[in-house]
């Protein structure tokens, strides 16, 4: 079974949780498709290379999860514009929380990155089944009402999290919608 990135949960309210994270560190890829679901196939390929090896010094590192898809839409003077219908995702894999910065294997390709991300407050909510472009527009505006309900604000991107292989049967599928709110003020 893969390391799941820890948090505790703060809150939790008709399927909507408040949790913290601790810092962690992410493999990562930025690519241009026009779904999740397409990002995610793309951004699999040289982040499964590099922890099977393709790093220095040869390494195999453990699969864990969950794995995560972003989408930053490119930004107009003063407002959110996708160019042609094409979204720019990050597609990331949490590393295992034995490994810092320094003692990381270093990704061989160079679209691979390392990201060290600090601790964090999230608004979760989940997925049912495996998910579509409709299902995670729905799950943003719900967590979106919720967080403005809590009298939290939105801090980043939303995040698309998956947590198991391909070949789990869709109804035990758990994917989950996330996104960072606050400024950590919640005490853990």
């Amino acid at each position: 079974m893969a390391e799941t990135l820890n948090y505790v949960v703060l809150e939790i309210e008709n399927r909507m949780e408040l949790r913290w994270y601790p810092a962690h560190l992410l493999a990562q890829v930025d690519l241009s498709e026009n779904s999740y679901r397409k990002a995610i196939y793309q951004g699999f390929g040289p982040l499964a290379d590099f922890i099977f090896g393709k790093n220095l010094p040869a390494e195999k590192i453990s699969m864990t999860s969950p794995v995560q898809v972003s989408r930053s839409q490119r930004i107009g003077m003063t407002s959110p514009v996708t160019v042609s219908g094409v979204g720019d995702y990050t597609v990331s894999f949490v590393m295992p929380a034995a490994y810092s910065l320094e003692t990381l294997p270093k990704p061989k390709n160079p679209l691979v990155r390392i990201t060290e991300i600090g601790e964090r407050t999230m608004a979760v909510t989940p997925i049912n089944g495996f998910f579509n472009e409709r299902k995670v527009r729905d799950a943003k505006n719900r967590l979106e009402k919720w967080v403005e309900a809590q009298g939290q604000q939105i801090q980043d991107d939303f995040l698309v999290a998956g947590y198991d292989p391909p070949w789990v049967p869709w109804f035990l599928v758990r994917n989950e919608v996330m996104v960072r709110v606050g400024e950590n003020e919640y005490e853990v």
